[in-house]
């Protein structure tokens, strides 16, 4: 889990929303902003996953999979897809890489 200081607040999710850029990849929909620190938050919706618990678990996963690569100085939301369902942690890791190899 990523602390708090570098998990995005309400007022940055509403301006990410408004203003922010967007990359597709198969298991997310990542949208940013850039900033002078990092900060990211994992969404998991309703349509994915019924149950809270599942919802937090994959929020969890997510975390879990960026704190293992250096973060770089932008403000972004993962949202996951309906494929994330048959996907497994590394897949997710791997997406997460590649979203961040993006961001130069």
């Amino acid at each position: 889990m990523l602390p708090k200081n570098k998990r995005v607040n309400k007022e940055l999710f509403r301006l990410i929303i408004k203003q922010g850029k967007t990359i597709p990849s198969s298991i997310f929909l990542f949208r940013y902003i850039p900033q002078n620190k990092p900060q990211y938050a994992f969404v998991a919706p309703k349509s994915i996953a019924k149950k809270a618990v599942d919802r937090n678990y994959l929020r969890r996963q997510g975390y879990n999979a960026l704190y293992l690569y250096p973060l770089k100085l932008y403000a972004g939301i993962f949202f996951y897809k309906k494929k994330v369902k048959e996907a497994s942690f590394k897949e997710i890791k791997n997406e997460i890489k590649s979203i961040l190899e993006k961001l130069r």
